[in-house]
């Protein structure tokens, strides 16, 4: 999907553009889409521009985190997320958009079994920052990942 739908997508369910004040840098819906196009085409120029505009106070964080995604974002088979997901312990994924949409990002995790998730979240009423099971994108044709939390990614594997 082209960024102006997403945006528009997402302000219909959010309202951040009207209600902008009303979210926190964190999770601010117009910022995470924006990052996400931005690191899927490596368009560093594009998320710099934004947060200048934006978040000015927080740009230079912001692009130190940007820049260390970006540095370990991968577009990866089914095959090669399961390898990676096993020989790192991967169990949980959180989304950057919608984890229902082909251009998500999850953030690799290893968590303690007691802290993972019961049940599976709302995806309708929650459509950033996602917490699913890896094995629930397996029926992707690519998977993006940012393995900046885990230490062996090595896609030889």
């Amino acid at each position: 999907m082209e960024l102006i739908k997403r945006l528009d997508k997402y302000n219909l369910h959010y309202g951040f553009l009207e209600d902008s004040k009303d979210f926190s840098f964190e999770v601010h819906p117009e910022r995470i889409i924006i990052r996400n196009d931005a690191l899927r085409t490596k368009d560093r120029k594009l998320y710099a521009d934004y947060l200048a505009q934006k978040f000015p106070d927080r740009l230079e964080e912001a692009l130190s985190s940007y820049d260390s995604t970006a540095a370990n974002l991968f577009k990866l088979t089914k095959t090669e997320a399961k390898a990676i997901f096993k020989k790192n312990g991967v169990n949980l994924l959180r989304s950057d958009i919608s984890m229902l949409e082909q251009d998500a990002i999850f953030t690799a995790q290893v968590v303690p079994q007691e802290v993972l998730p019961s049940e599976e979240e709302d995806t309708n009423m929650k459509l950033i920052h996602n917490k699913i099971f890896p094995e629930k994108v397996f029926d992707r044709p690519y998977i993006w990942i940012d393995a900046s939390c885990l230490s062996n990614v090595n896609l030889s594997t």
